[in-house]
């Protein structure tokens, strides 16, 4: 039996398809941005949240 608001069953696995991709490509991006930021401007604001305040 089938739900009446249901789509077509191509439709229901090209929607499932496209958010499983756009998932993986999300899951790409914040693992590559976790392990390798790139950002090496010393002036940057997070040096300021992440520098020792107890150097003297």
């Amino acid at each position: 039996m089938e739900h009446h608001m249901a789509g077509s069953l191509l439709g229901n696995l090209m929607i499932i398809a496209v958010s499983g991709v756009i998932t993986i490509g999300c899951f790409v991006a914040m693992f590559k941005m976790l392990l390798w930021p790139g950002e090496t401007n010393r002036r940057h604001p997070k040096y300021n949240i992440l520098r020792d305040d107890n150097r003297d």
